[in-house]
């Protein structure tokens, strides 16, 4: 797979070179020699990108402070003192802080006076970045063009650096790779990280929290993403090296350029518009033009689709303990092999959703950073550029909804307009219309089934089902895509898309459903209260399948 810089040959010569000329950095060579076209085509080769992450990583700048140049003078003036925030213009992580300026990358160690320096640069991206984020050990940069292109171990000596232009199913292999695209409002990337510490016996410090208070292990490549915020502002693209990029059977076709099909459901049922976005850790940050926050942990893992790797339960598992690490967690969820391991806590289902952030009291911006602080779904800290009296810096605190916000100054010019940042909760202001598409079912009995105001992207549909004789009862289909290898369109089109998950009636629903309505729910729902269902959505129809029964087609009304 993909070289790493390894021996003294390969750190003299990029001593000699970085003195002649700007650093650059191929994935594949020690040092940056091949020209533009050349490197370009050179970071869409195989190599180390996905990949398990490697054991015993700790961040350090190495020898990176001598071999990178400084930056020109007049070059250095203009950049910043110090990141504080992480955007498209500079981020930060444990050993090093990032600045793009006049579409080329800058460093700078996080300790110490270290200068802004030249770092190891692809040549097929110098000067043509135009935008970065940095999330702890991994960077993403972006092509003019909205190419994706990725960097691990960011945070270590850049003799350590892989870059990459490939992203998108099978594992970070597709060669035309993914991109964000130019009218999207905002992108920020993020890495959760399985923080492996030791290998006999095997321990891992990353994990997450679900919503039942288990601690799940990361699972064992990590998680990487990128999300982008839609121009309306409601919808939430998720963009994985995992799953599918560019349609390889429609090359240079704009058509097929990316795949733009998983999303993210927004707050307040995909309605809330969001005037920017930051991601790490697996962890979303949004905020509209009046200032109204939100948080929400969620990736493809944890959201219940991925069923290749995690297992998930909608039951109680109070009794049973989590997995200490991935692999025996991975290892355990297998009927043949669990007689011979302990039994531990499925991913418990429905994923965590939106979390309202308190207001921030004084003046901000839009621009709003999170990042990561430790191994646990508590460690992000929030911060949002602003002002406090006739200072200027960022309020910050930490994502606990509970937590007070608190400021610090820095005394840098304002990146962007204050918002509107009204006391009140204002989230509803702006919201997105509904959309429209809703789908029923009559059965030869008379019962019917109906689905309002579906949207593609929810992981929580309302099902209203109503008897002959006019009585009716809520229920609720808790929904997570389906993976898949092949390119699909965004939104509802003749491509069917698959969800599975499970059809649930409250406790209170259940209890009260008159005799007319219960063999209806019971079909449904099963008599337990709760049936594991798949779904089949194209814009004309939706299928519901589960149970013993005949599937059941909904059509749009």
């Amino acid at each position: 797979m993909g070289g790493r810089r390894f021996g003294v040959v390969a750190s003299a010569l990029t001593v000699w070179l970085s003195s002649a000329a700007p650093a650059m950095a191929d994935e594949w060579w020690p040092v940056g020699i091949l020209p533009g076209p050349v490197s370009c085509a050179a970071l869409a080769l195989p190599g180390r990108a996905g990949a398990w992450p490697l054991p015993m990583h700790f961040p350090n700048v190495g020898i990176g402070l001598f071999t990178m140049p400084f930056a020109p003078p007049e070059v250095a003036a203009r950049l910043p003192q110090r990141i504080d925030l992480r955007t498209a213009d500079g981020g930060f992580n444990e050993a090093w802080q990032y600045a793009v300026l006049d579409h080329n990358l800058y460093i700078k160690a996080v300790d110490g006076e270290s200068g802004w320096r030249i770092p190891p640069v692809p040549d097929c991206l110098r000067g043509r970045i135009s935008g970065i984020s940095v999330d702890r050990s991994r960077l993403a940069a972006l092509g003019l063009d909205g190419h994706i292109y990725t960097l691990e171990s960011a945070d270590e000596t850049p003799e350590l650096w892989w870059w990459t232009g490939r992203f998108g199913s099978p594992v970070w292999l597709d060669p035309s790779g993914q991109r964000v695209r130019p009218e999207s409002r905002a992108w920020s990337f993020s890495w959760l990280d399985p923080e492996y510490v030791q290998l006999v016996p095997f321990r891992q410090q990353g994990f997450w929290t679900d919503t039942a208070g288990h601690d799940q292990p990361v699972g064992g490549a990590g998680v990487t993403n990128v999300f982008v915020l839609s121009p309306e502002g409601n919808r939430i693209t998720m963009l994985d090296p995992w799953l599918p990029g560019s349609d390889p059977l429609h090359p240079g076709d704009p058509v097929f350029a990316d795949d733009y099909s998983f999303e993210m459901p927004g707050p307040l049922n995909g309605r809330f518009r969001a005037v920017n976005l930051s991601s790490s850790g697996s962890t979303t940050f949004v905020t509209n033009e009046y200032g109204d926050m939100y948080t929400r942990l969620w990736d493809f893992d944890i959201s219940g689709a991925d069923t290749i790797f995690f297992s998930y339960s909608y039951d109680d598992q109070d009794a049973t303990e989590t997995a200490p690490n991935n692999f025996e967690a991975f290892v355990s969820r297998y009927p043949d092999i669990r007689p011979f391991t302990w039994q531990y806590t499925h991913i418990q289902l429905p994923a965590p959703g939106w979390e309202r952030q308190p207001k921030v009291p004084g003046e901000i911006t839009s621009t709003i950073s999170i990042h990561t602080t430790g191994g646990r779904s508590a460690d992000r800290e929030l911060r949002v550029e602003g002002r406090d009296g006739d200072r200027t810096g960022y309020w910050h605190k930490p994502i606990d909804p509970a937590a007070e916000w608190a400021f610090t100054a820095n005394d840098r010019p304002l990146t962007a307009d204050l918002l509107d940042n009204r006391a009140s909760d204002s989230s509803a202001l702006t919201l997105a219309p509904p959309t429209g598409v809703n789908f029923g079912y009559r059965d030869a009995d008379g019962w019917t089934l109906t689905i309002r105001d579906f949207d593609y992207a929810a992981d929580e549909i309302p099902m209203r089902v109503c008897a002959a004789d006019g009585s009716c009862a809520e229920v609720s289909c808790y929904l997570a895509n389906l993976p898949r290898t092949g390119w699909q369109p965004e939104g509802l089109s003749e491509k069917p898309r698959g969800y599975h998950g499970f059809v649930l009636a409250g406790a209170e629903t259940w209890d009260s459903v008159p005799a007319s309505l219960r063999p209806i729910m019971e079909q449904l729902t099963g008599s337990g209260r709760l049936r594991n269902v798949t779904l089949e959505v194209t814009a004309d129809e939706l299928v519901i399948r589960g149970g013993e029964g005949r599937p059941l087609t909904m059509s749009r009304f």
